[in-house]
């Protein structure tokens, strides 16, 4: 994973988590460093969003908008049922992230991506999605 990526990835998930503790309200200035984080990582994402909806969509130039991310999970490789590993392809005991994405479509569809990176290179692909 690119260290810029990671970065904003953990601040993030940094943020998110202290949101939902015992403050009901974020400082305006969390608030505001929330939202850039999370446009730092969506411009991170823009590439495997925008392959992503190609496929899907069979469109040469996909157009979206009111992108967010919606949840990032972070997940290990190793199980531990029986001692066998999970079936992905980084390293055991290796985290990787989940982080689903949602946007609209300009026919007015809502459709939402689910990235993961647990391959060597750690590069994000398209997990799953759903159209709504």
């Amino acid at each position: 994973m690119k260290p810029r990526l990671t970065f904003c990835l953990l601040l993030l998930c940094g943020l998110l988590i202290s949101a939902s503790g015992s403050q009901a309200y974020a400082e305006p200035e969390d608030k505001i460093r929330e939202q850039q984080l999370e446009k730092a990582m969506l411009q991170q994402l823009y590439p495997v969003i925008r392959s992503s909806l190609q496929d899907i969509y069979h469109e040469t130039y996909p157009s979206f908008g009111c992108e967010r991310i919606l949840s990032i999970n972070e997940r290990t490789t190793m199980a531990e049922d029986d001692y066998h590993a999970s079936p992905v392809d980084a390293m055991h005991g290796a985290s990787y992230f989940e982080i689903t994405v949602g946007l609209c479509k300009g026919s007015g569809e809502k459709i939402e991506l689910r990235f993961k990176n647990d391959t060597p290179t750690a590069q994000y692909y398209l997990d799953l999605f759903h159209v709504r």
